[in-house]
Parts: structure tokens; sequence; C-alpha cells
């Protein structure tokens, strides 16, 4: 009986180790890439000048430009998987996507997922509606019920008017344009927006408010993020990926290029901006 036990064990235990290792091999992002020979890369459409599809259908902005240079260095081809801020997580998770250029790396999410970077770093603008007076320049001037302000869920600034100004009226809404919209009829007082999205906001609508950089002025890093798999080969790879071409000026190129690109000379960009 003892032996026969042993013997049911052993087995299992094979079995075990075997199922075990086959899952491994099959979760590992590095593995799954250079077997298809593709990189999926998750990206947010009509999201300027992160990302946007031209009249042609391809993909611009610095996140493809960042994707493509990232597959090129693998020798893989790039393929592009549409997402949103609310499921990006979960299309990482689900292996729907191998990576995401732009996520802030909170806490929270590093219980999720893996991150590489820091890729660049953004700080923050308001955009108040044209005429109104601002209580201040200051985050906490925005501490108040009388001051209305819109951002989109989901994005950085979210959790920093929730910081700075907890007793604000807050206003979360799902896209850009929305809180755009919001300012302009008057539903809110300030759009508080990364400084990308703020200036390209501004060129497209330049009737839309004023611009203004809270203070203090400080900028949180943004991260190329992945799932967490079973030997970290990827993220690896994407970090030193980020640090070589952070520290050589790529990024910083590719991010103004896309500015560039979508209408925001070089010389209008503001002195305070920091990547």
């Amino acid at each position: 009986m003892r032996k026969t036990i042993l013997a049911i064990l052993a087995a299992a235990g094979l079995t075990l180790t075997a199922a075990g290792a086959s899952a491994q091999t099959a979760t590992s992002i590095w593995a799954d890439i250079m077997a298809k020979r593709k990189l999926t890369t998750c990206i947010v459409p009509s999201f300027q000048p992160y990302s946007w599809r031209d009249s042609n259908g391809v993909w611009q902005g610095f996140v493809a430009e960042m994707a493509r240079n990232v597959a090129g260095a693998m020798r893989v081809e790039v393929e592009f998987q549409e997402t949103s801020f609310r499921t990006v997580v979960l299309d990482l998770q689900s292996g729907k996507c191998h990576a995401f250029f732009g996520f802030n790396a909170t806490p929270e999410r590093a219980l999720a997922i893996d991150f590489a970077g820091p890729l660049y770093t953004l700080s923050f603008i308001f955009i108040n509606r044209r005429g109104w007076q601002p209580p201040g320049r200051g985050w906490a001037d925005f501490n108040t019920p009388s001051a209305r302000v819109c951002y989109v869920i989901g994005q950085s600034q979210e959790q920093q008017i929730k910081r700075w100004a907890p007793n604000s009226t807050q206003i979360a809404l799902q896209t850009t344009d929305e809180c755009l919209l919001a300012v302009q009829t008057g539903r809110a007082d300030t759009y508080v927006a990364a400084t990308l999205d703020g200036l390209a906001a501004k060129h497209k609508n330049p009737n839309v408010g004023e611009l203004m950089f809270p203070q203090p002025s400080y900028a949180l890093p943004s991260y190329a993020g992945m799932r967490l798999d079973s030997d970290g080969r990827f993220q690896k790879f994407v970090q030193r990926w980020a640090e070589y071409n952070r520290a050589n000026g790529n990024i910083t190129d590719w991010l103004i290029g896309a500015l560039e690109q979508y209408g925001i000379p070089r010389a209008s960009l503001p002195r305070d901006i920091n990547f």
C-alpha cells in the first residue's frame, strides 16, 4: 500500500512539474513574440500626439514610433491592437497585446502587470474656461468646491487632482473631447490634463481656454507596461531599450516629432515643458 501511494504521488509530482513547465513556457512574452515573429502593441486611437491613424490608415504618433523601434530591435514585425485606458491592463493580462507604451507605474498597477522605463516624464497643465478667473496658480488653490475640475477617467491627472484638491467639484468624463466640451459650455471651470494632452487639445481648438501650469511644477514618469510572465526576458529587454533611447535623446525626438507632425512647432513649446 505504501509503495502504491508513493508511486501515485511520484507520478502526480511529475505530471504537475511537466504541467508547470508547460504553463511557464506558454506565458513567456519573449517566447510568444519570437514564435510569432510579431510584437503586438496595444494602442489608443485618436489620442494625439501619442497615437492616431493618418488618412491612409497608418498609425502615427510617438507611441507607434516607439513600438516600431522596439520591434525593429527585436527583428520582428509590429502590429497594433486598439485598446482604451479602461481596458488596457486586462488586454495585457489576457495576452491580447504584448506591451503598451505610456503607463504611470502606480503601486496598484504593479500588482497586476510589469513595467519597464521610465520612457519619459510629463507634467500637468490646466485648460481654464475662457473668461474664468482661477483661484490661483497652485494645486492647493483649486481645493475648494467652487472650482469645478474635469478630468478623464483612468488617466494620471485623476490621481493628482484627488491628491492635491480633494475638495474641488470633480467632473469625471470618458474622453478629452468631453472635458473640453464641459469647459466650453460652462459645465466645468477647468480641465486638468497631462501636458502633451493639453497642448494637443489647445491646438485642436484654440478658443477652448487659457493654458496654465499649476504650481508646484512636477512631472510623473511614464513607462512601458507588459503582463507579468515566467521569465521576465521581455521586460528586461524593454528596460535596456528604454535606458538607451532615453539617454541618447531618441525618445525626446520622437515626442517632439509627433507634436510637430500634429501641427505644434518645436519653437512654440512652453519653456516649462520637460520630457
